[in-house]
């Protein structure tokens, strides 16, 4: 049985970018300390969410150096089980979009299966699978550096909704990108075909 819906390779004006920070111990539910969502229409964000989730494991020292984020934080948050429905009504039928998006899709799918038994099959769109194909002269593929690339403002890194607006801003970057390169080829398959 297929996990997901269909993994694209396109540019669409409707979506909602997820992003969600983890303790750095396993790729389970359990260990995700924060998690976002922005809802675009049209290329515009129109809604978000945003929430600190309490673990189960701490936080690997790294991990907190890298996000900020501390155990301390996360205290009287809420659990991943008594959020995820609610992540799930936020996102509905949308197709979801992230950087590297099977990680945080796979960990939001989980959280919601344990909870619900039902499975997601909203399609999705990788960030980091458009990017190997359009960004060619680019040292890598990091959101980061993509930010750098694109000129999109990363004032705060590894942190959920700060990176759900970046990946969706780089995104939209990479739209423009391909719509420009797709205009140079056309023009310059019309000039081989007069010559």
């Amino acid at each position: 049985m297929k996990r997901f819906g269909n993994n694209l390779l396109q540019f669409v004006g409707d979506f909602t970018v997820i992003d969600l920070e983890t303790t750095g111990r396993s790729n389970k539910p359990v260990d995700i300390t924060e998690i976002s969502a922005i809802k675009y229409r049209g290329g515009k964000p129109v809604d978000s969410l945003c929430s600190f989730v309490k673990p189960e494991n701490s936080i690997l020292p790294f991990v907190q150096s890298l996000t900020g984020i501390t155990d301390d934080m996360l205290v009287e948050a809420p659990k991943i089980d008594t959020l995820i429905e609610d992540v799930i009504a936020f996102i509905g039928d949308d197709v979801i979009l992230g950087h590297n998006v099977n990680f945080d899709y796979g960990l939001v799918f989980a959280a919601y299966y344990d909870k619900t038994g039902k499975r997601m099959k909203n399609d999705y769109i990788d960030t980091l699978r458009i990017s190997r194909l359009i960004n060619k002269d680019i040292r890598n593929h990091k959101l980061e550096t993509l930010c750098q690339y694109f000129e999109v403002e990363r004032s705060v890194g590894h942190r959920a909704l700060d990176d759900s607006h970046q990946t969706a801003q780089v995104y939209l970057k990479m739209r423009q990108k391909y719509i420009e390169l797709r205009e140079i080829k056309r023009k310059e398959e019309s000039y081989y075909e007069r010559i």
